[in-house]
């Protein structure tokens, strides 16, 4: 794949740049004059999320780019924010960031998703972070690259049920990690709070019982009422029915409601059960008023001093979550060892491949080699995996990217049948002298001649064609009339 044009549309201002099929240099004199705006311009209208440079806001800027693929054909994109991207003559939209593979299949004519999601770490050097970046981590913004990852894209293997595990212990993990750092704290406030929470519980239970006991006694009360008032009915009602009753020596004497045995007594007894009813639910009813005088003045007092309550709620409400912190420690050191298990497993599954890693290994060692920072003797096939950058710094850290970087490009352009682009932003480090650099630039004149090569950098290198795109001043300086 090759860039052919961009033109770049910023209010009334744009900058059209052609580019050559060789090597391309984005030159100024000083630096901060948008050498690295237009590289990231550049990977911007391909669709990646590369973040804004201080004097230009991407997503406030039209870029129109043409590109050449490797079945000659060339493709059209046009973008006007960060959330989608156009390929023009076919009217095609394309929603970013979710189908960015989609669009990046077209270009790079692969559909693997292990090549597509790190191909930028392969063929980008960024000028903060691409010159430290060997085999993982970020490339530019939220965009990373992994060696793993990029092996398995090349070597065809897919182990993606493990890696789908491993991305759930991952997130379980976090989750249980959170939970550890909680019930720490949980237990640090837990005594300092169990006095008030104990007092607030009781409060809040007697007051519970209270209203149930007043309901209670409040339907009882209400029953015996109505027993009174039906006594009192049924004995004028007696009365006034004018009964005969005969005695056993066979007299007849008219029933009334002062000759009903007992009656009197039973209705003095509901009246008697009432009084004392209605003394209970006064007693009820002073212990509710006093337990609502109480909350309602720990309320106010809550209320007046609003910025200790967050915290007293929150110790309150969180000492009532039973958490073990043990329980919790050992779920933690369980799924740490299961995860550790399934990346040893990835990691071998990945490196099962000795071809593919060993063709990678011989290309990153002849240029090593070439550039003076190891052999196969002082770096072994393990090597290519390391974590460990500790060892290296300067000069000899960004000559071991650089072979790293070579030996990327060469695999995934075997395994593709393709060839990238190659976008240098600020090649010279601060410890690498001019030798090294010749040397470096020797290396992709003499191996990488099919290959666009695109600089961005103060100073000249020796290529045998070199298109110079000068900028001077600000990158975008053309008046134009807005379309």
């Amino acid at each position: 794949m090759r860039f052919i044009e961009i033109q770049i549309t910023e209010g009334l201002y744009k900058r059209k740049i052609e580019f050559v099929n060789e090597t391309n240099l984005i030159h100024s004199k000083n630096n901060s004059c948008g050498k690295t705006t237009l590289v990231r311009f550049i990977l911007y209208s391909l669709g990646y999320q590369i973040p804004s440079t201080k004097n230009i806001k991407f997503d406030k800027c039209l870029v129109r780019c043409i590109i050449e693929l490797d079945d000659g054909s060339r493709m059209s994109l046009y973008r006007s924010n960060d959330y989608a991207i156009t390929i023009e003559g076919e009217n095609k939209i394309f929603a970013l960031p979710e189908q960015l593979n989609s669009l990046h299949e077209r270009i790079f004519q692969t559909k693997n998703r292990d090549i597509l999601q790190n191909l930028l770490g392969v063929f980008y050097f960024d000028q903060e972070k691409g010159w430290t970046l060997l085999n993982r981590g970020i490339v530019i913004g939220s965009i990373h690259f992994n060696i793993e990852e990029l092996i398995r894209g090349i070597s065809d293997l897919d182990c993606s049920d493990l890696i789908s595990k491993e991305r759930q212990i991952s997130s379980d993990l976090s989750k249980y990690r959170q939970m550890y750092s909680i019930a720490q704290y949980r237990d640090s406030v837990q005594t300092e709070s169990l006095v008030t929470e104990s007092y607030v519980d009781e409060v809040n239970t007697e007051l519970v019982q209270l209203l149930m006991e007043k309901k209670n006694l409040e339907r009882e009360i209400s029953r015996v009422g109505q027993s009174i008032v039906g006594n009192k009915k049924f004995k004028s009602f007696i009365d006034e029915m004018k009964l005969l009753v005969t005695t056993d020596d066979g007299k007849q004497i008219t029933v009334t409601k002062d000759n009903i045995v007992g009656f009197n007594d039973s209705v003095d007894y509901l009246i008697a059960k009432k009084r004392i009813l209605l003394k209970e639910l006064s007693d009820v009813l002073n212990k509710i008023e006093k337990l609502s005088s109480e909350q309602k003045s720990e309320q106010q007092q809550i209320s007046f001093f609003e910025s200790e309550s967050l915290a007293r709620v929150f110790d309150r409400q969180i000492v009532k979550i039973p958490m073990n912190q043990i329980a919790i420690k050992n779920a933690i050191d369980a799924l740490e060892k299961e995860r550790k298990v399934l990346r040893e497993q990835i990691s071998k599954f990945t490196r099962s491949d000795n071809v593919i890693v060993m063709s990678l290994y011989k290309t990153v060692i002849q240029y090593a080699t070439e550039l003076g920072v190891g052999d196969s003797e002082s770096v072994t096939q393990k090597y290519l995996f390391t974590s460990n950058l500790k060892e290296l710094s300067g000069a000899v850290l960004h000559k071991t990217v650089f072979a790293f970087k070579l030996g990327y490009i060469k695999e995934v352009e075997n395994k593709l049948n393709i060839k990238l682009p190659i976008v240098l932003d600020s090649p010279r480090g601060k410890e690498v002298d001019d030798d090294n650099i010749k040397l470096m630039m020797r290396i992709l004149n003499r191996d990488f001649k099919d290959n666009q090569i695109i600089i961005a950098s103060i100073s000249e290198y020796d290529f045998d064609n070199v298109n110079m795109i000068e900028i001077n001043g600000r990158l975008i300086t053309d008046f134009c009339v807005k379309e």
